[in-house]
């Protein structure tokens, strides 16, 4: 009995070496790259993102000129009552318009951010950074990859 004590004490003894020196050699490890990344800047600087505000403005342009023609319909109205009818008529018409304009959008920018994404992910994959973080909410520290992502994005 005493023997088996002596044999437990011992493995349990070179348990707590190999498992203290593990620790050793573990705390002495690089800690793992993170990188930074600024999402607007990278959004700004798309060609995706550039198109799709030249587009919202062209919407825009048209809007106006819809309304414009809807005023001048509205203005041709003998009555107050029809008058009244048109105005309803192109106000429900008008914001129809724009929540589909909206709806398209967002839908839109949805797709760019979700590529751009994916362009982040794929370079911090490939250069072996195991987290990417908003550079929005870094102080200080981490690799900040946005130029490099930047000539990535379309």
């Amino acid at each position: 009995m005493k023997n088996q004590v002596k044999v437990l004490m011992a493995v349990a003894f070179a348990f707590g070496i190999g498992f203290g020196t593990a620790n050793i050699a573990m705390s002495n490890a690089p800690a793992p790259s993170i990188a930074v990344v600024n999402i607007d800047k990278l959004l700004n600087s798309s060609a995706q993102v550039s198109a799709l505000k030249k587009e919202q403005q062209a919407k825009a342009n048209e809007l106006k000129s819809w309304l414009k023609t809807a005023q001048a319909d509205v203005d041709k109205q003998k009555t107050p009552q029809a008058k009244q009818a048109m105005r309803a008529k192109y106000e429900k018409e008008l914001m129809n318009k724009r929540a589909a304009n909206n709806k398209a959008f967002s839908s839109k920018l949805a797709s760019i951010d979700a590529s751009v994404t994916k362009t982040v992910s794929q370079y911090a994959k490939s250069k072996g950074y195991p987290l990417v973080i908003s550079k929005s909410v870094v102080i200080y520290g981490g690799t900040d990859i946005t130029s490099e992502v930047a000539k990535l994005v379309k």
